[in-house]
């Protein structure tokens, strides 16, 4: 019995020991803390980890700078040369200690070449002159060359040039700092290159050649340009080659040393400017095929050789300027001669519409106002063709021309209509207003409440609604807006509201009263804004300034720097502020001090010019290395990408910006949009009023947080 209950006591005992041995986190304590040794002093570091069990730990020693002290694999540090270092201890766990190790002396604190920079012909030689601070008690130093088939030096400093190159010569010092000379030592020429290899060129124009000598220091290093047929083409000793007849020609640049290289000029008559007709080609099934004619200036250059290309072969493809339709779509067609001069035309393949009409059935115009453009849409969707006309019933009214150009001339109303070669047609109402000689609002006391939208109605003297846009200047933009036909509550409070016909001193005025609300919002939204300041930072800051409400702006330190103006707008607005890196580049992928430094200049420009730092963070990528976390996660949030609206090029419309971001807009969504958006505040235009309406409030990303109490909503890293 006393057998059995001794073995399950040292079973017990093992367990809690296995346990202990992969306990989570270890303090490891060094002794003593800092160390002062003399030149050749040495001393062992005595270790302890904490909790103690049965684990054997194993320590690795390294010295910040092995020339001022070295330390062995067992702890044991000497010291070598006058001066500070750190000698570091890490568990196999990764964690780490240091202490502080001085070694007692004068160190060397000024070590520099006299001569940094030295050419020298082969077997020449020189010897490096140096200077080091009179204080140092060890005054030792070594030199070395990078690279002996150039130049070697001896232990005195002597430089021998041994073959043509560049090398480097570094003195160091017995406390590791060092100092360094270039020797540069000049060799012959030993290979030319000319671009480009070859070339076309038409008769009379002129191009200039680029020749690049090898190695970069040779001497002698001058051309002779030579033409082997100057009746196809001449040659300056510039390298400027002119055609002047039809052939083939070989160009030679030579140097004294006999070495030589040759470009091909091919001389033929070339186009200055070419032209391909029609402009637009419509192909459709029955119509599949369509050769298109060149011109060219100078007459006869059309003949020259062409490279034809499409954008898309699977929607049309182009042989000698015949094109064949293969798909439905668009494409562009081009033709390029040798000399790079090209023309395009573009090819819609379709099948024939089946119906067409305007974008919309009635159009209001004032009178004496500008054109606006009819533009017609055919189904099915893709369809299209060039063959039609347009045409009004009464051109007392309004006038059209062949482009769908549409101009009010006169009060009335008329119709204008489209027809097809083939047969279908479409029209829209067009009202045209007379210039009105005065206003009056339907209200004229409006009462609204917080964060509600009220349309406004506009009559003119004839007791007719006004339908043109009137201009609207409010007294206090703090209490209500007008945009779009429309008053919208900001916040409690009056305002009185001028409606001016434009171009007139027509006016007249709407005053309105904003009572608090009583509703509770219950869904909210955040927009932020990457890679400004931008030039249409301050479009997008007037829309949001408009509605009062409030978004994140990810800045980068180079967009500071190229627009210092609209970073101090930022920092003038009510917006939150990230840091979104120094020039866009990965943070996840470079070093963590190169990322550091890069963020804290960031912060710094951001401060110097908005008076303000970034409190929140968004990596480029989305994504943030491990080693970041002790360094910004402590004073700042790390922000994810949230979704991206794609509107850095204009590729999209503001309004299918603006379908888009509605598309991806629910509760506590975080939507991307960008600075540097061409449609990004006409978007905002519409899509602001328009979530406003459907209840959503604009939170910054912080706040955004804070009110769902959810720190990971947004928050995303590199595993």
């Amino acid at each position: 019995m006393k057998r059995i209950t001794a073995w399950f006591l040292c079973l017990v005992t093992a367990l809690f020991c296995l346990d202990a041995a992969f306990a989570d986190g270890y303090t490891l304590k060094l002794s003593p803390t800092s160390i002062r040794l003399a030149p050749g002093e040495s001393r062992s570091l005595a270790w302890s980890v904490e909790p103690k069990n049965l684990v054997t730990h194993t320590l690795t020693f390294t010295s910040d700078n092995p020339y001022v002290a070295s330390v062995d694999d067992k702890g044991k540090i000497t010291g070598k040369a006058a001066g500070s270092t750190r000698v570091r201890a890490t568990l196999e766990t990764g964690t780490s200690r240091s202490v502080t190790v001085t070694v007692t002396g004068q160190p060397v604190t000024r070590l520099t070449i006299t001569n940094p920079e030295v050419q020298l012909e082969v077997g020449e030689t020189a010897v490096l002159e140096y200077t080091i601070n009179e204080s140092a008690d060890d005054k030792r130093v070594k030199w070395s060359s990078d690279d002996t088939s150039v130049a070697t030096v001896d232990k005195n400093g002597k430089v021998t040039a041994v073959g043509g190159g560049v090398a480097t010569v570094t003195l160091l010092a017995v406390n590791g700092m060092t100092a360094t000379a270039i020797i540069y030592v000049p060799s012959e020429v030993k290979r030319i290159q000319i671009d480009p290899a070859e070339a076309y060129l038409g008769i009379g124009a002129s191009m200039e050649l680029d020749a690049y000598v090898f190695p970069g220091n040779a001497r002698n290093r001058e051309l002779i340009w030579e033409s082997r047929d100057e009746s196809i083409a001449r040659v300056d000793q510039n390298g400027v080659v002119t055609g002047v007849s039809e052939g083939d020609c070989y160009i030679r640049a030579m140097c004294a040393n006999g070495v030589y290289a040759t470009t091909l000029l091919h001389v033929s008559l070339l186009p200055m400017s070419l032209s391909l007709s029609p402009a637009v080609v419509v192909l459709t099934r029955e119509d599949k095929t369509r050769t298109l004619t060149v011109g060219a200036i100078p007459a006869g250059a059309e003949n020259a050789p062409l490279a034809w290309s499409s954008s898309d072969e699977a929607v049309v493809s182009v042989a000698g300027g015949v094109l064949t339709a293969k798909g439905y779509g668009q494409a562009q067609v081009s033709a390029e001669a040798v000399n790079g001069v090209r023309a395009e035309v573009t090819v819609y393949v379709s099948e024939p519409p089946t119906s067409v009409r305007f974008e919309s059935s009635a159009y209001t115009l004032p009178q004496d106002g500008d054109s606006i453009r009819l533009v017609p849409v055919f189904s099915p969707e893709g369809s299209i063709t060039r063959d039609y006309t347009f045409s009004v019933d009464d051109e007392s009214v309004a006038i059209v021309d062949k482009d769908g150009n549409l101009t009010p001339l006169s009060y009335g109303v008329c119709r204008v209509t489209l027809t097809t070669a083939g047969g279908l047609s479409c029209q829209a109402d067009v009202r045209v207003y007379e210039n009105v000689k005065s206003l009056r609002a339907a209200e004229s006391n409006v009462v609204m409440k917080q964060y509600e939208f009220r349309p406004v109605t506009l009559y003119s003297e004839t007791g007719k609604p006004y339908l043109s846009e009137p201009t609207a200047f409010v007294d206090d933009e703090n209490v209500c807006v007008y945009a779009n036909g429309q008053l919208y509550a900001k916040n409690p409070g009056k305002a009185r509201v001028t409606f001016s016909n434009p171009g007139t001193t027509v006016t007249c005025q709407v005053n309105v009263t904003v009572l608090e609300s009583d509703a509770v919002f219950t869904r909210c939204v955040a927009l932020t804004f990457d890679n400004g300041p931008d030039k249409y930072t301050s479009d997008i800051l007037d829309v949001l300034s408009a509605y009062g409400v409030k978004a994140t702006f990810f800045v980068l330190g180079t967009s500071i720097e190229a627009h210092p103006e609209q970073m101090a707008l930022l920092g003038a607005s009510p917006h939150e502020l990230g840091n979104h890196t120094y020039d866009n580049s990965s943070i996840a992928s470079g070093s963590v001090a190169e990322t550091a430094s890069g963020l804290q200049k960031t912060d710094q420009l951001c401060q110097a010019a908005a008076g303000r730092t970034p409190t929140v963070l968004r990596a480029p990528d989305a994504l943030l290395p491990a080693g970041l976390f002790s360094s910004f996660l402590d004073t700042r949030r790390f922000i994810g990408r949230g979704f991206d609206m794609n509107d850095t090029d204009g590729t999209l419309s503001f309004e299918q910006l603006y379908e888009g971001a509605l598309a991806c807009t629910y509760n506590t969504s975080v939507l991307t949009f960008h600075d540097c958006g061409p449609n990004t505040a006409e978007a905002l235009k519409l899509l602001v009023p328009e979530l406003l309406k459907r209840g959503y409030r604009f939170l910054t990303v912080s706040e955004l947080i804070e009110y769902t109490g959810n720190e990971e909503m947004v928050f995303s890293t590199k595993p």
